[in-house]
C-alpha cells in the first residue's frame, strides 16, 4: 500500500506499508536507508523516536483495510509531481 508520511517540521516522505498491526507499521521510505517503524498510541502514531506523524495512503485494497480514508486531492496531485495546487 502506497502513503505519504507528512513529519511536523513539514517534510513529506513516500512509503510502502511492508506489514502492518493494530498498532504498529514497517514501512519502506524513499530516502532512508532502512524501514520505518511506527507505533499508535491512542489515536496519535509516532515513530521510534516519538516524533509524531500524520499519513494518508494513496492506493488500498477496498475492502481489506478498514479505518483508510481516501487520499486529498492535494496529497494525490503532490504525490503526482502536480505543485500547482499550492
Amino acid at each position: 500500500m502506497y502513503m505519504i508520511i507528512r513529519y511536523p517540521v513539514g517534510v513529506v516522505v513516500e512509503g510502502v506499508v511492508l506489514a502492518e498491526g493494530s498498532n504498529r507499521m514497517r514501512v519502506a521510505a524513499a530516502g532512508f536507508p532502512d524501514t520505518i517503524e511506527l507505533e499508535r498510541s491512542g489515536p496519535q502514531w509516532f515513530t521510534a523516536a516519538r516524533q509524531p506523524v500524520e499519513f494518508d495512503f494513496l492506493m488500498s485494497n477496498a475492502g481489506q483495510e478498514e479505518g483508510v480514508s481516501a487520499p486529498s486531492p492535494l496529497l494525490a496531485a503532490r504525490a503526482a509531481g502536480d505543485n500547482t495546487g499550492e
